[in-house]
């Protein structure tokens, strides 16, 4: 092993687009649907990963010894469960995102009061039907009185 090293050949690899770097002090902000479409890439890779793996299993099954059979038969049997559960997580988050309507980024939500209009409808009391109540903040209202 060579004990002279240089910077670039023991620094890590440029991070992926839309991270950031562990201690950089603003992470890079991502909407839900980009986390999940992200996550569905990494799935479907997971998927592809494993129908090779079990491609190459049966290929070496076929090759087993009568000592070695068991063994790859118990792993090609697990590489299986793995394409079966990863196969029904992409198809059940395929069909709930199929069966959730989208929404816009306009939505039809009641647009929110600005800071101006909230100070104007308390100082005046009108707040677009009853009067709000006032609660107390402690829990048995006792804290006052000794």
């Amino acid at each position: 092993m060579n004990a002279t090293t240089t910077s670039a050949e023991t620094a890590p690899g440029p991070a992926a687009p839309g991270s950031a770097a562990p201690g950089s002090a603003a992470p890079a902000s991502i909407t839900p649907a980009a986390a999940l479409a992200r996550h569905l890439e990494w799935l479907e890779f997971a998927l592809a990963a494993a129908r090779s793996e079990e491609a190459w299993r049966i290929g070496r099954l076929e090759k087993a010894t009568k000592k070695s059979r068991e063994k790859r038969e118990s792993r090609l049997a697990e590489v299986r469960d793995e394409i079966a559960e990863l196969s029904a997580l992409l198809e059940g988050i395929r069909g709930l995102r199929a069966a959730r309507p989208s929404r816009s980024p306009g939505g039809t939500r009641k647009p929110r009061a600005t800071t101006k209009q909230r100070a104007t409808r308390a100082a005046t009391g009108a707040s677009g039907g009853t009067a709000p109540t006032r609660r107390r903040r402690g829990s048995t209202g006792t804290e006052g009185a000794a």
